[in-house]
């Protein structure tokens, strides 16, 4: 990347891929802590595209906590509902990870060295 344009783009690229993903696999039992493990790496490969070479990890947490502990939570409920709850678990898988995307996008674009055109 030589642009944060160009980090923004794939970026969200990345994001996307991750989304879809969550969204595919989050109908399998025990599937949270797997999603859990693929928001750490979504977080890396966004950091790498922005080139931030170092962050606190701590601060990533804080930052998406509170959506991945409500990912957590719906999902645990809705696994008792076959097929209608599947579906809706899929859904809400997809959209944290959206959403978790997008604050990380922030918080790395935040501390990129990459400047605009």
């Amino acid at each position: 990347m030589k642009t944060i344009e160009e980090a923004d783009r794939k970026a969200r690229n990345i994001v996307h891929g991750w989304c879809a993903a969550a969204t595919a696999v989050s109908w399998v039992p025990g599937s949270t802590l797997v999603l859990g493990m693929a928001d750490m790496k979504m977080v890396n490969d966004v950091a790498k595209v922005y080139r931030v070479q170092s962050f606190s990890i701590e601060g990533v947490t804080a930052a998406i906590g509170g959506a991945v502990a409500g990912r957590g939570t719906s999902e645990a409920a809705l696994v008792w509902f076959p097929v209608v709850g599947w579906g809706i678990k899929a859904l809400i898988a997809g959209g944290v990870t959206k959403a978790v995307g997008e604050i990380v996008i922030s918080y790395m674009r935040e501390r990129s060295p990459l400047v605009a055109k």
